[in-house]
């Protein structure tokens, strides 16, 4: 520890004088003994003080002086010695019931506490000033409880465009007699901007799948159910694996390779998000991307990306729909029968390409299970 210089205003009736000189002249004026560590006549110390004082004075001010640089001056018969103030500190073991690391850690931050977190016994080692534990303790305690998890019920519903257009009067007579609530769902689905609150009720929400259900009026692509903690992240991903073949030009002196590699690009829909869970209700914070291969050309994929953000209030037993993101697949089918495909001219005839793009429109419903 470093030890800055105690400096009193200086003036004509004030001199600099070393701490070491300090002490000898106090010793010497008072006929008192005064032991000084070697560690701190090595600190840069220095002291303005009166020129003409009485000797009991100087020994008052080198006392105050002193104890003020963090030392006591201390006496052992008629010796008088120098002692550094260390702070006493008290070493604790508090073990964590759960996984409380990261807001204990700041608890212990923000109230200057000392510590050392052991992993393998889940454990704070704790250096305090005070020999009283037991409100610290008491503050763990209260911050080291289990996270609140929940249930997020996912529901992806595919429309495809072209169905849409070709039974949208079909199902025409189904809408017309449903309720209002469940016409407003089915507006989410197929006609979003024209619904400003994408938020229904669970009953709600269900009484329309059904019907939307029995009509064959969509598709289900996934249902997944995924178990989340308070302030926690989480994804949910349903994407394919693409291969692509890449080549890279490489110059060694004079001579030229070119040299191929397969890489892989995930395509599809993926979920990330983050829940801070209360109690009547989820804070949802949500980033959705969809992407898609809009062609192929030399074995590279181009696609499309489309991203939604959103962070909403979720109550327990309603449903959130986010709706209105567009998708296109595209199915490709390459057969031949071997060997005799591979006959000039006639070998065409036991071959089979094809190449389809299919439309739809992607509807994303989360619920939350307490």
């Amino acid at each position: 520890m470093v030890f800055l210089p105690l400096l009193l205003k200086a003036d004509e009736d004030l001199k600099s004088i070393k701490l070491v000189d300090f002490v000898q002249l106090v010793s010497t004026s008072n006929n008192i003994n005064i032991f000084v560590d070697e560690d701190l006549k090595k600190e840069n110390i220095s002291l303005f003080v009166p020129l003409q004082l009485p000797p009991e004075n100087l020994f008052f001010i080198f006392k105050n002086s002193i104890q003020k640089l963090g030392y006591t001056v201390g006496q052992y018969d008629n010796i008088y010695y120098l002692t550094k103030n260390e702070k006493l500190l008290f070493t604790y073991f508090v073990k964590l019931k759960y996984n409380s690391f990261d807001n204990v850690s700041k608890y212990l931050t923000f109230k200057n506490i000392k510590f050392q977190f052991i992993d393998t016994i889940n454990s704070f080692l704790i250096f305090s000033e005070s020999n009283d534990i037991n409100i610290i303790r008491n503050d763990i305690d209260r911050i080291d409880s289990q996270k609140k998890q929940i249930t997020l019920k996912f529901t992806i519903i595919e429309i495809n465009d072209d169905d849409l257009q070709k039974r949208g009067f079909e199902f025409s007579s189904n809408y017309e007699t449903a309720s209002g609530d469940v016409q407003n769902v089915l507006n989410t689905f197929v006609l979003p901007f024209q619904n400003t609150s994408p938020i229904f009720m669970r009953s709600t929400f269900y009484s329309a799948l059904k019907l939307f259900n029995e009509t064959k009026f969509f598709n289900i692509t996934q249902n997944p159910f995924i178990l989340v903690q308070d302030n926690k992240d989480f994804i949910f991903q349903a994407v394919t694996n693409l291969p692509f073949q890449t080549s890279n030009v490489i110059t060694q002196s004079a001579n030229y390779s070119n040299q191929t590699s397969i890489e892989y690009k995930d395509v599809g829909l993926k979920i990330l998000g983050k829940t801070l869970i209360y109690e009547d209700y989820v804070n949802l914070d949500l980033d959705l991307i969809v992407e898609d291969i809009l062609s192929t050309t030399n074995n590279i994929p181009t696609t499309y990306k489309r991203q939604l953000k959103s962070n909403t209030n979720l109550k327990y037993g309603e449903v959130l729909i986010l709706s209105g993101i567009n998708q296109t697949k595209i199915n490709k089918t390459d057969f031949s029968i071997p060997f005799i495909s591979n006959i000039p001219y006639i070998g065409e005839l036991f071959k089979y390409k094809s190449e389809s793009n299919i439309k739809s429109n992607i509807s994303i419903a989360i619920e939350v299970i307490k």
